[in-house]
């Protein structure tokens, strides 16, 4: 009687183990996505329409805000690649973070579409975390590279 008690006992335990760890996947699975460089989006665009993260410095001069539809336009290249380099249009919908400027490395969330057009859900702009002396405040540090 006792054995057969263990064996329910080691069988609800393997059971209720197996639920934890698939509910602890389930909820991380969209947290674990890689982000990819824009030199890595050839690869990384494997079925049209697939959600990404892709990571890139907004281009001086891309940034185009129409205040009626409260979208963002502007262009992203590699980080320190230069002026000329390959670059992704994105277009975003959402809030934009504070730090937002041309020049800052941003992680864009979102689809590739057909066209080439990367379409944002969300937007994470790197903070800069180098200090910056008293004098030095009217000019934002640059953003740390990764």
């Amino acid at each position: 009687m006792r054995r057969l008690k263990a064996g329910r006992l080691a069988i609800a335990m393997t059971l209720v183990a197996g639920a934890v760890a698939y509910l602890v996947f389930a909820a991380t699975r969209d947290n674990l996505t890689y982000y990819y460089e824009i030199g890595e989006l050839a690869a990384a665009t494997g079925s049209p329409n697939e959600k990404i993260r892709l990571s890139g410095d907004v281009v001086p001069g891309s940034i185009v805000k129409e205040d009626a539809t409260r979208r963002v336009r502007f262009a992203i290249r590699g980080t320190d690649a230069p002026a000329g380099s390959a670059e992704v249009p994105v277009v975003y919908g959402g809030t934009l973070p504070d730090i937002f400027r041309p020049d800052i490395q941003v992680v864009v969330e979102g689809r590739l579409d057909a066209g080439g057009t990367f379409h944002a859900e969300t937007l994470l702009a790197k903070c800069p975390s180098k200090y910056q002396a008293e004098g030095a405040l009217d000019e934002p540090a640059p953003a740390p590279r990764s």
